[in-house]
């Protein structure tokens, strides 16, 4: 939706068409008078020149522009270098949890492993216990006789 806006810039009044609303575009025409203004006062010459004053605005508003061009690519940079470390990280941190959980697994075959080692052990320790009372038994009948 274009909207046309009247503003005065310098004492002319001029007729704009533009997508923003009037309060975004009379900010910006009081941001360039702002800075005209600015502008003016370094040079009496300047200020009695109103298309150098213009010109001189442009170029530092155009300066502005491009400083903060770079700002906003170095922080986009910046930006994905943090996405990345956080990619990174995470990948880490999954890929620990996977460790961890392989480990549980190898922990939990060992306990059942020496578990049934146990068993079986325990299992030879009362044949072996049988034994000997039966040898025993044997050897006291053998005493007795």
């Amino acid at each position: 939706m274009k909207n046309k806006v009247k503003i005065t810039i310098n004492g002319k009044t001029i007729n704009l068409m533009g997508q923003e609303s009037e309060e975004h575009i009379q900010e910006i025409v009081n941001y360039i008078e702002q800075k005209t203004a600015e502008i003016r006062q370094v040079s009496k010459a300047v200020a009695l020149d109103n298309s150098l004053a213009y010109v001189l605005t442009a170029i530092n508003v155009a300066d502005e522009y491009f400083k903060e061009m770079e700002k906003t690519i170095l922080l986009e940079n910046d930006m994905e270098e943090h996405k990345l470390k956080a990619l990174e990280a995470q990948a880490g941190r999954e890929a620990i949890s996977m460790q961890i959980e392989l480990l549980q697994q190898e922990k939990a075959k060992s306990e059942e492993t020496y578990r049934n080692e146990i068993r079986k052990k325990e299992q030879e320790l009362a044949k072996l216990q049988e034994q000997v009372k039966q040898l025993q038994q044997a050897k006291q009948s053998a005493e007795e006789s």
